[in-house]
């Protein structure tokens, strides 16, 4: 079985504040595409645990401001794989400081979930070793997807409403969201 550290790019932590930690890293493949990996603290009452986790590409444009494209087409199509281990790598970094932190994590397009959700069913147990995993499902949430926006939620999501089980491949088209915690023997 493959490890996903292992089998990870290297990264750096490059900001580490109380409400957002990001890690860079480079995607190698017919281009170098420069990476971002944020993890960034809800701010709802119930939710103080949670962190999203997102990534990207990142660029800087000529002003030197930095941007972070999670709809970006300009990537190496033979590493999405070795893409998705170093984001969950980081994502272990991240909890390792913070072991009562959980994690969510969806695709901001129907696209992008689903590829997130087939590339973490082909690294499933691998990642296990580190992860409790749980699908979320959100009854009567009602969604809206736009090409420059991506999916959006339109309906307004009551916490006290969301179903969580744990995480079963077969089941992965039902689950809005995956979350992640670190598992209690690595605490």
């Amino acid at each position: 079985m493959e490890d996903i550290v292992d089998e990870s790019y290297e990264f750096e932590e490059i900001d580490n504040t109380e409400t957002n930690v990001k890690y860079d890293f480079v995607s190698k493949g017919d281009k170098e595409v420069p990476k971002r990996v944020m993890l960034t603290k809800y701010e709802l009452p119930g939710l103080e645990n949670y962190y999203n986790l997102g990534f990207g590409n990142l660029s800087i444009d000529k002003d030197g401001i930095e941007h972070i494209s999670d709809m970006s087409r300009d990537n190496n199509k033979d590493d999405k794989d070795k893409v998705l281990k170093t984001v969950f790598t980081c994502t272990l970094d991240f909890v390792s400081n913070l072991s009562e932190s959980v994690i969510t994590f969806y695709g901001n397009t129907s696209a992008k979930h689903r590829m997130y959700k087939m590339g973490l069913n082909k690294n499933l147990e691998g990642i296990k070793k580190y992860f409790n995993i749980k699908g979320g499902i959100i009854n009567d949430l009602v969604t809206e997807e736009t090409k420059e926006d991506g999916k959006r939620p339109v309906s307004q999501i009551n916490i006290e409403s969301i179903e969580y089980e744990e995480y079963k491949s077969e089941k992965s088209r039902e689950y809005n969201f995956i979350t992640f915690e670190l598992k209690d023997d690595l605490k």
